[in-house]
């Protein structure tokens, strides 16, 4: 989604800048970005982590949310480095080559728009499993697979038009992410969710009759639904004020500040959308049980390689009881490679059952 801001640099507001920002506010952005990227990295790889070593976890909506994972990782691997680039070159009076540019906008179109086209196929399928449940256990996985392929090839698509279009067609290009990138993506994704409202609003009083179990798995969904909405809510809250801004500075670029507080603005729009790949795996594993101890896992197992080596590095009587302590909590919660599982009754085991 950083076609927007490919509006602003279509325009050659940033090629060539020589500003120099305060160098106490230079290091306060620069320090913050840093901390961004180390928790981006971190909260998804664990994310990551957990998909591949609980299968719990691989259900039809969590594969869905591992791809916005991924695609939240490449923010911290590619997009916020090219983007300090580009300010910090512009701080210390050096302009970035145009192709540069092009590189670092094109790879943030590709994943902006893979992100929240994410959002929009995982608004769709929890619609249609609170509202259509049966059918969509019975959806064929051809189905699941294009809501996961169909994200990555539009978002391959929309960004290789961006060196194309450079400097040619900027209001036209503005218009095609605006809208199939932004408006119609949040307009589905906002219907999806009041639909499940409302559906889990009229289905309230007769789902009380229901068998235990089945209410579980039913709350359950509400619930899921539940966080990626409040995803879906933080995804645009961080990315509209970009939105709004490549707006103005394609069709009113007069109306937008002095050079020097337009790129402190886009610095905090710009950490605003790539603190919203920070927050999702937080927002994941506070309202996922099953996450949060997969995480306790992939802890406890580092713990223990922590203490294995410090083991092996002293051999003071002193800590022997510590010793002792960690070596039973090692092998008493995490043989290798074996994910053990607490005592659960048989309908909590429905929590995070998998459609086929």
């Amino acid at each position: 989604m950083e076609a927007q801001n490919s509006t602003v640099s279509n325009n050659s507001k940033l090629i060539g800048w020589t500003l120099m920002q305060p160098p106490t506010e230079l290091f306060i952005v620069t320090a913050m970005y840093c901390i961004l990227i180390v928790t981006i990295l971190t909260g998804n790889g664990l994310i990551l982590t957990s998909f591949v070593i609980n299968r719990k976890l691989r259900t039809v909506t969590n594969t869905l949310i591992i791809n916005l994972s991924v695609s939240d990782a490449l923010v911290g691997l590619v997009s916020i480095p090219c983007w300090m680039y580009i300010f910090l070159s512009t701080n210390i009076g050096k302009p970035y080559s145009e192709e540069s540019y092009l590189f670092y906008i094109t790879m943030d179109i590709f994943i902006g728009t893979a992100s929240i086209l994410h959002l929009t196929s995982i608004s769709i399928e929890r619609c249609y499993a609170i509202v259509k449940p049966l059918r969509h256990r019975t959806l064929s996985t051809r189905a699941f697979n294009a809501m996961i392929v169909i994200p990555w090839a539009y978002a391959i698509i929309v960004a290789s038009l961006q060196p194309v279009q450079f400097g040619r067609w900027t209001e036209g290009y503005t218009v095609l992410m605006t809208t199939t990138g932004f408006f119609i993506p949040f307009l589905i994704i906002l219907v999806a969710y009041v639909t499940i409202f409302l559906y889990a609003r009229s289905s309230a009083k007769p789902n009380l009759g229901r068998p235990r179990v089945h209410k579980r798995a039913y709350h359950n969904e509400i619930r899921l639904s539940a966080t990626v909405a409040l995803i879906t809510g933080l995804f645009v809250i961080a990315w509209l004020p970009l939105f709004v801004v490549t707006v103005m500075a394609t069709y009113h670029p007069q109306r937008l500040p002095s050079p020097l507080w337009l790129i402190r603005l886009l610095e905090f729009i710009k950490f605003c959308h790539y603190g919203n790949s920070a927050i999702n795996p937080f927002v994941y594993a506070y309202r996922n049980k099953e996450m949060i101890r997969t995480f306790r896992f992939i802890g406890l197992r580092i713990l223990c390689k922590e203490h294995n080596l410090r083991r092996s590095l002293s051999s003071s009587p002193a800590s022997s009881l510590r010793r002792s302590h960690y070596k039973s909590t090692c092998q008493g919660s995490s043989r290798k490679g074996h994910f053990s599982a607490p005592n659960k009754r048989p309908e909590e085991e429905m929590l995070w059952i998998s459609y086929v």
